[in-house]
């Protein structure tokens, strides 16, 4: 099946095509995760021999669509499909062994639900014969996984009808449910047990833990902020003054105090309070993650970043596609946006939210409940915002400079909404 019946954002890597070629005009990031990961044709046909040695590559194409990886079509000679993914440099194999392990509980739940990858061989496994770098195939991270049916959501959503949207939210909402299930008693990122068995490890991300209380992971999250502020003080000097407030935040979080403080104002309120579990989060759940046939989600992928954490952070990271993303209230173009919505978006995200809460008993993060964790993982993210290029900021445009300024402003208002 030719991949440009699925989307248009496809390039074929020919086997005539030389390094020089590929880096010059395609893989020609000058920053970011993917600044200098790329796969040739030579070396995706060694792969595809190395851990399916019954294939052949017949065609290999790159998707242009992301930012952490490079993703690529294989098209084997007896009409099998495989995707082959590269981790970004920003990451190493555990991101591999978190996926495997997300990948191998969600399908428990999942499974008569919706498809999820499968992976068919890694780099972690070609390191165990190929034991020293200069003889691996690739210098990259990598999996190899079978092709799940279907086209992204997001290259049909807005060709669809209210009904069909519907239909579709419906089944999105028992997925996030049934993921929601799963349980875990400490939160960080999936690791081996002694049986191989899955398991809550350390953060990938700064590493620590894992953690068993929801304030530990937080103040460890603000002190790998504040590290990465201080390494580049230069390229932040609009944050630099908040420096103070930001160590009294840590200090509040840190003792208790912070959760004591909104807990006695949310009982005040008749708020419920109650903490959620600490359970599965699949860490991006996007239209872009999510493959349909028609009106039939067919399947979910990129568990990259899945793991054990407190629900505000499936909130705060995904859903953007129904506009019931928990967004930074202070953010005035975040919240820009959600006074542009059509009617018809509002209806979809009203619908959205009333399937969790009337059928899963599952509750939006944001105003009326448990706001703070809200304003304070969005507080987090702007102390040394990492969407920014790490590169001197006399070399940034006046957008990136802008976006600077408003996580400053942002900062500042959700410290004083802190007590800090």
């Amino acid at each position: 099946m030719s991949p440009t019946a699925t989307t248009a954002d496809i390039i074929p890597i020919l086997a005539s095509a030389d390094m020089a070629t590929l880096v010059a005009d395609v893989y020609n990031e000058d920053q970011g995760p993917r600044k200098g990961i790329f796969l040739t044709f030579q070396q995706a046909s060694k792969l595809i021999a190395f851990h399916l040695p019954t294939k052949q590559l017949d065609q290999l194409f790159y998707f242009k669509r992301g930012f952490n990886n490079r993703v690529y079509l294989a098209l084997c000679n007896d009409g099998s499909e495989y995707v082959i993914r590269l981790g970004g440099r920003f990451w190493d194999h555990t991101k591999i062994i978190n996926e495997a392990h997300a990948l191998s509980l969600a399908r428990v739940v999942l499974g008569d639900v919706v498809d999820v990858p499968l992976f068919v061989g890694t780099s972690v496994e070609e390191s165990k014969v190929h034991t020293d770098e200069a003889s691996r195939i690739i210098p990259h991270d990598y999996i190899i996984m079978n092709r799940l049916p279907g086209v992204p959501l997001d290259t049909v959503w807005d060709q669809l009808s209210q009904e069909d949207k519907k239909t579709i939210v419906d089944q999105a909402a028992e997925i996030f449910s049934r993921l929601r299930s799963i349980e875990l008693t400490s939160i960080g990122n999936f690791v081996s047990g002694s049986q191989d068995e899955p398991k809550v490890g350390a953060l990938m991300e700064g590493g620590g833990g894992p953690f068993l209380r929801w304030g530990e992971f937080v103040a460890a999250n603000i002190q790998k902020e504040l590290g990465n502020l201080t390494k580049q003080e230069s390229n932040f000097a609009e944050i630099m003054p908040h420096l103070p407030r930001i160590h009294a935040l840590l200090a509040k979080v840190q003792s208790g105090e912070l959760e004591k403080q909104f807990a006695a104002k949310a009982n005040e309120e008749g708020e419920d309070t109650s903490e959620r579990p600490i359970s599965f989060l699949h860490g991006d759940f996007e239209s872009r993650n999510i493959l349909v046939v028609g009106t039939k989600i067919t399947g979910l992928h990129d568990f990259e970043f899945a793991g054990g954490f407190p629900a505000e952070q499936e909130w705060c990271a995904g859903f953007e596609w129904l506009f019931a993303r928990s967004e930074d209230p202070y953010d005035d173009s975040e919240q820009q946006k959600l006074m542009d919505m059509t009617e018809d978006e509002k209806e979809i995200r009203e619908y959205f939210l009333r399937v969790l809460e009337e059928r899963y008993g599952l509750l939006p993060y944001g105003p009326g409940h448990q706001e703070y964790k809200v304003v304070l993982y969005h507080c987090q993210s702007n102390i040394a915002p990492w969407w920014l290029p790490d590169r001197e900021r006399n070399t940034w445009t006046e957008h990136q400079l802008q976006t600077l300024k408003t996580a400053a402003t942002s900062l500042d208002k959700a410290l004083t909404y802190l007590g800090c």
